[in-house]
């Protein structure tokens, strides 16, 4: 039982030390070209991708990054000066408006992850097929696990 119990420290120390640095890196890469293209801040694109996302007021916004509505606010109004986003109104509430991505974030944005996928694959591509494999049931393991 010891053994299993030390396999079972292993993999979770292991997983600990290894997915932060992994995806801090993706992220690195993606942010860093969306903030080129845009010449936008950090927190700016943070809003933008979640907008991506789906998330379509400031108070949801607000609550996603855990922040106030007015600094959200302040910041999508950056946005929207920079032709990123739009708002449109909502007829049965007057307070709140849907944020939407304009045409041009989306293709950049769009784009910017796509760059970021052929950056990954650039990154995995000396893998074999057979680590190529474990990576990919590996995480759909977590995935499962974490996320049933």
């Amino acid at each position: 039982m010891s053994s299993s119990n030390d396999l079972l420290f292993q993999t979770v120390d292991q997983v600990i030390n290894t997915l932060p640095g992994v995806w801090d890196r993706i992220r690195s890469n993606l942010r860093a070209d969306a903030i080129s293209n845009f010449g936008i801040t950090l927190d700016q694109f943070h809003i933008l991708r979640h907008i991506r996302k789906g998330c379509t007021s400031v108070a949801v916004l607000a609550e996603k990054k855990q922040i106030s509505r007015p600094a959200v606010s302040q910041a999508v109004e950056v946005l929207v000066r920079k032709g990123l986003v739009t708002r449109q109104a909502n007829p049965a509430d007057r307070r709140s408006a849907r944020l939407e991505l304009t045409p041009y974030a989306r293709e950049v944005m769009d784009a910017n992850f796509e760059k970021n996928l052929l950056w990954m694959k650039d990154k995995m591509k000396g893998l074999t097929p057979d680590e190529l494999d474990q990576v990919r049931q590996a995480m759909e393991i977590l995935r499962k696990t974490f996320n049933p």
